[in-house]
């Protein structure tokens, strides 16, 4: 794993140090080797930096870089602005002989050269790609499993995608996957990759600004997300501080905005205090309420399913499509059912008695390769329904039949005489009494 240090930019230590703090939490409590540098600058900012000086702002991220390569460190950055200029900058220099030594020209008059061995990632690229998934699963204690979190991707951690190089600019994955690796579900919205609007607060168009962020802020509520993850300190500002401004003027928006460190930091088992949740504009707790009821929800799952693979079984939902009963009934979704269960709703779940249309007919088990399949979950949740009397009428008029005389169906003795056939023998209902002690029948509602 590289040697870091951090590139904070302007706006986190400036305006939002509660990002710094939970990505400084976050990196120790998973070893990552990152130090603070001295003698660092704006990166430059490319809108205003770089229109007012395209040399000026060229030379400032070469000798930001410079530092670095002194102290012998990478760059890591919280900021998708310093991570793009730093290395769309970097680029344009060891693209050019020419531009390589002029910047080395100015450089040199301060006692600086820029010899283009840094290397600047994306906090996100970071955890990717050092750190790993599976570390990351591994090191989760409290996973956010049935939150459901919408990614808000940006524009300068994808852009342009020729010098940043993190994920595909048009298909990208891999925050959801991160978001995911805390035990979240990434949820699919419209907008998912458009730009959040806040540089048009920084040029007097604050009414456009608000449009764009009250746009995602009610895309991500219609798909009913539980918070909006992000990763970019100006992102953050539009979406938090612009939603306070909308709450004040009356608009119904409450969508908490978390820095993903901050989400990262949660499911580390890291306290909200600590991590700074409380300096947060729009209030976080709701969020915060409904992960613990959830919480405990998903707790109760694991008591009477195997929870991991339950939710694999609800990530695959291959066997729905042979399932005889959804083949002829559109309206039965095995796989929804599973889906509700992994999200904890158990009593829904239960109340509804879906799950008894499943005729135990094992063709999803003889598919299944986990040997998990939809008629293993739908027998525990049968179980649990007789259990608080939610069984169907006809069968728990069968199992009442089975406690009375240990046969569902009573014989026939007219039938069996026209026949010719003889008296059914006795039934051992006796002795099964006996074994089982049977409980009195419930009383049905």
């Amino acid at each position: 794993m590289a040697r870091y240090g951090y590139f904070w930019g302007c706006y986190i230590q400036g305006r939002l140090p509660h990002i710094e703090k939970s990505t400084r939490l976050v990196m120790q409590h998973l070893g990552v080797d990152c130090s603070d540098l001295d003698g660092l600058t704006c990166c430059p900012e490319k809108t205003m930096v770089a229109n007012m000086s395209h040399d000026a702002w060229l030379v400032t991220a070469a000798r930001n870089l410079a530092v670095a390569e002194d102290a012998g460190v990478d760059f890591l950055t919280p900021c998708p602005g310093c991570f793009g200029t730093l290395k769309s900058a970097a680029a344009e220099v060891e693209a050019s002989v020419a531009a390589h030594g002029s910047v080395n020209r100015e450089l040199q008059r301060i006692g600086r050269t820029y010899r283009g061995n840094t290397r600047t990632s994306h906090l996100l690229e970071a955890l990717y790609r050092d750190v790993g998934l599976a570390t990351i699963r591994d090191k989760v204690t409290q996973p956010l499993t049935g939150m459901r979190i919408a990614v808000h991707y940006g524009c300068h951690l994808l852009k342009p995608s020729e010098d940043v190089g993190l994920d595909d600019p048009c298909a990208p994955s891999k925050f959801d996957e991160l978001v995911q690796a805390v035990g979240a579900t990434s949820i699919p919205y419209e907008g998912k990759l458009s730009c959040c609007g806040g540089l048009l607060s920084r040029v007097d168009d604050e009414e456009t600004a608000q449009a764009m962020a009250r746009r995602k802020l009610r895309d991500v509520t219609a798909e009913g997300a539980d918070a909006l993850c992000l990763a970019c300190p100006a992102c953050f500002m539009q979406y938090d501080t612009t939603q306070l401004l909308l709450q004040r003027k009356g608009e119904a928006v409450h969508m908490p905005v978390l820095y993903y460190t901050e989400l990262l930091g949660l499911a580390l088992g890291l306290e909200p205090r600590d991590l700074g949740l409380s300096s947060h504009r729009v209030d976080v707790q709701p969020f915060l309420d409904r992960w613990q009821v959830r919480r405990a929800a998903i707790e109760r799952v694991k008591q009477h399913w195997d929870y991991d693979l339950l939710r694999r079984c609800a990530e695959c939902g291959a066997c729905g499509f042979d399932c005889p009963v959804a083949r002829a009934d559109a309206a039965f979704d095995p796989n929804g059912i599973i889906r509700d269960l992994a999200a904890g709703h158990i009593d829904r779940v239960l109340r509804a008695g879906e799950f008894w249309r499943c005729v135990e007919c094992y063709t999803c088990r003889e598919s299944c390769f986990q040997r998990y399949s939809m008629l293993d979950i739908f027998r525990t949740a049968k179980h649990l329904a007789v259990e608080e009397n939610l069984a169907p009428a006809g069968a728990a008029e069968g199992m009442a039949a089975f406690r009375k005389s240990a046969r569902l169906v009573e014989s026939s003795a007219s039938q069996r005489k026209r026949l010719g056939l003889p008296e059914a023998p006795p039934s051992g209902g006796d002795e099964l009494t006996q074994l089982f002690q049977w409980r009195p029948e419930p009383r049905r509602p």
